[in-house]
């Protein structure tokens, strides 16, 4: 029998944990559809045993109550045990380099404590015939994304569980989703604390509509009582012999707090990969609407069968909503890719012709994300939000993120049954 192909995935967070359900869900079996004869393997690399749903990290740092740790780290074992090992192994590690002539890729150790059901490849070459970039971003802070293994993570949460109750200042550095959300959560649970948020710019959330700046700054000032300054950033920042932290700021000065949060964003883990592929901002740069990498140019065959799929893509909005819409586009690119190009034939004869069966095989997607859409939590009660770019109600925010910020989405995301 012929060896499988080999689809090699990195990253094993929301992105690459999905493509990889995806792709055994739906791509392989359409594929094996086609061609019996063939059979398709997926290595899943990463560096953490498992998954972290990051979206409800500005109100599980609150306490351990509130959204228990259980709930938003789930061993990635968990979610492929219905798999042999014929169809996916997770080795953990990190791809460190890729050889584009031998078409592989070299994976080193994880700095820092590892476990979990993964096996361990340090050092080695893993081959492909297909690749699948989706290695996300890294953070200042890791309360907002793994730094490799995810016990840095959970120590960083149980870090604000202890310092919290004992803040009476507390500075947020980020206008954007992030720090608006934890000044809110903050704010609900700590109603005495002074809280300041620097936006770092102009206005709060710069990659949104200014109506929706302007609605969320209202909100936070006057609701949560949270100050809010702009056109300054933090440059630096030192603990004090008592214990605080003293922050120098852009403009010269200096302000001591209690606590210092950074929410600030994170850079992109594509450290391995040709400078060529990437834009200013380190992220992958598309070929086509299809999530093809583009490689050094356009029609690079060194990047063939090489996709792209979550928070570095070039462009990306970096939201859960965007990620879901890329991965059946870039699974089904993949398949296309693996026919030759072509769409699989449509089945049947005169009777398909008339009542349209489907097709066996695979065809190209569309990428249709929700546009101009967004849902802010600002605290327990409200907050602020688009859908397709107009304004949410304060209350279709708590009910549609605010009540659960969305921890009933991981269980099915860890499993697969999303995709279903």
């Amino acid at each position: 029998m012929a060896l499988p192909v080999k689809i090699l995935i990195l990253g094993g967070n929301i992105g690459g944990v999905g493509t990889a359900q995806y792709l055994l869900r739906h791509t392989i079996p359409q594929l094996t559809r086609v061609d019996a004869g063939k059979s398709y393997h997926i290595t899943l690399v990463t560096p953490n045993a498992s998954l972290f749903f990051k979206i409800a990290s500005p109100r599980a740092l609150i306490n351990s109550k509130l959204i228990p740790e259980s709930k938003i780290v789930r061993p990635l074992a968990e979610g492929f045990k219905k798999y042999d090992a014929s169809q996916i192994e997770i080795v953990q590690g990190i791809a460190t380099s890729i050889d584009l002539v031998t078409r592989s890729v070299t994976v080193g150790p994880v700095t820092s404590t590892t476990d979990g059901d993964a096996s361990t490849a340090i050092g080695k070459q893993l081959e492909y015939d297909a690749l699948i970039i989706s290695t996300g971003t890294t953070s200042a802070s890791a309360l907002w994304t793994l730094h490799n293994h995810e016990t840095i993570t959970t120590q960083s949460l149980h870090s604000m569980h202890e310092l919290l109750p004992k803040s009476k200042t507390i500075l947020i550095a980020g206008g954007g989703p992030v720090g608006i959300e934890t000044s809110g959560e903050i704010a609900s649970e700590h109603p005495t604390a002074k809280i300041t948020l620097l936006s770092g710019g102009t206005r709060l959330l710069p990659k949104y509509k200014a109506a929706l700046a302007i609605r969320a700054q209202n909100y936070l000032e006057q609701k949560a009582r949270v100050e809010v300054l702009h056109n300054i950033r933090v440059v630096g920042s030192k603990k004090s012999v008592e214990g605080s932290t003293i922050v120098e700021l852009s403009d010269g000065t200096e302000k001591t707090v209690d606590l210092y949060i950074d929410a600030t964003g994170g850079v992109p883990n594509t450290q391995f990969l040709p400078q060529e592929w990437l834009d200013e901002s380190k992220r992958v740069i598309t070929a086509d609407a299809y999530f093809r990498v583009r490689g050094k140019s356009a029609g690079d065959e060194e990047a063939r069968a090489v996709y792209v799929v979550g928070d570095v893509v070039a462009g990306s909005a970096n939201t859960l909503m965007e990620s879901d819409a890329q991965i059946p586009v870039a699974c089904a690119t993949l398949a296309v890719d693996a026919l030759g190009g072509k769409a699989a034939p449509k089945a049947g004869g005169w009777w398909s012709r008339i009542f349209g069966e489907k097709n066996v095989g695979p065809t190209l997607k569309d990428f249709k994300p929700m546009k101009d859409t967004i849902i802010l939590p600002i605290g327990r009660h409200g907050g602020v939000g688009l859908l397709f770019g107009f304004g949410m109600p304060s209350w279709f925010v708590k009910f549609a993120k605010g009540n659960t910020f969305l921890v009933e989405l991981v269980e099915p995301m860890l499993s697969g049954e999303k995709w279903k």
